[in-house]
């Protein structure tokens, strides 16, 4: 897909107790050199006590509207909001319009994405159609994680992976015929994966002031998981490049998800993808989830990685299994 969307704002927010490799690994009764050794994590962010997937949500999109030069009072019907978020404060109403309501955007407009790490690519197309069929002039897309009590502490698959985070980027329409904006943009979904991780309800009981929920502890086929992703990704990365009429040599800079930093070492170059292109701030917060692409950009931009005139491949693949990629020229 090609479009005239273009990005004006980035913003991030993570966890700010810092969890380390020493601890983690002690906790599994392993050398401290294990993690890092397995997967290049250094470090991860977690929530603090007053700290959840909402506040993480806030001050990404707040920090978003901030460089933008947008001010929540003017925000309005012209705006969408596109949230993604994997972590529960509220089971109703949608997490979208708790964030909105929570923020003041007393009247922009919600849908909010049930996903994990794949999920911003199809929200970038959702607000490029959208643009395209002048049904708004603005979208904000974000996304927000911490799913950490999910994970088993005594499972070595899952346990030292995960940090807690959120990002948010503002997207507009590009002016006319300019060369900047969205060159291309690709996603797709293999559900015959779906199983290579999971965390299931087992169980719900009524009672007195509420109901009980109980989730199995989230199990991933890593392995199998990175096999899939390999293969999708190379058919995904070839249809995006050849719709943005460009190669892996013109692209400037490649933001992609970050499962860990060691898949990503050995992934991408099979991919033809160059790591010094590759920034990996996943080494110090931990796989955030469906929030990884849009706080890496938010980084990228922040470290002056971004710029005008930069094209950037933007890289996301999760359970599901579902991949994107797209090419946006900023």
């Amino acid at each position: 897909m090609k479009s005239s969307l273009s990005i004006r704002g980035f913003g991030h927010r993570i966890g700010s107790r810092l969890v380390s490799n020493d601890e983690t690994s002690r906790s599994l009764g392993l050398p401290s050199s294990w993690l890092f050794e397995r997967t290049g994590i250094r470090e991860r962010r977690l929530c603090s006590a007053d700290e959840d997937v909402l506040t993480m949500a806030q001050g990404a999109v707040r920090n978003a509207l901030d460089q933008a030069g947008i001010s929540i009072g003017e925000l309005g019907a012209e705006t969408v909001l596109l949230h993604i978020q994997n972590g529960i404060t509220h089971l109703t109403p949608p997490a979208s319009i708790v964030l909105a309501g929570s923020l003041g955007l007393k009247r922009v407009r919600c849908l909010s994405i049930d996903g994990v790490c794949a999920e911003p690519i199809n929200a970038l197309e959702i607000a490029a159609l959208m643009f395209n069929a002048g049904l708004c002039s603005r979208a904000i897309i974000s996304a927000s994680v911490d799913f950490t009590a999910l994970i088993d502490p005594a499972d070595n698959q899952t346990s030292g992976l995960f940090g807690c985070g959120a990002g948010a980027l503002i997207a507009e329409p590009a002016k006319a015929n300019s060369p900047y904006g969205l060159h291309g943009l690709t996603w797709e979904t293999h559900s015959e994966h779906w199983k290579l991780g999971v965390s299931p309800m087992l169980s719900s009981r009524a009672e007195k002031n509420g109901v009980s929920v109980t989730f199995g502890h989230y199990q991933m086929k890593g392995q199998e998981l990175a096999r899939v992703a390999l293969r999708v990704l190379n058919g995904v990365l070839g249809r995006t490049l050849d719709e943005a009429t460009c190669s892996i040599n013109d692209c400037d800079l490649v933001v992609s998800h970050q499962p860990n930093v060691k898949m990503l070492d050995i992934g991408l170059p099979r991919l033809g993808i160059p790591l010094d292109k590759v920034p990996r701030p996943g080494a110090w917060m931990g796989n955030l989830g469906p929030a990884s692409l849009l706080v890496g950009l938010s980084t990228a931009k922040e470290s002056g990685l971004i710029a005008d005139g930069k094209k950037v491949l933007l890289l996301s693949f999760g359970l599901g299994f579902s991949a994107g990629a797209a090419v946006i020229q900023f």
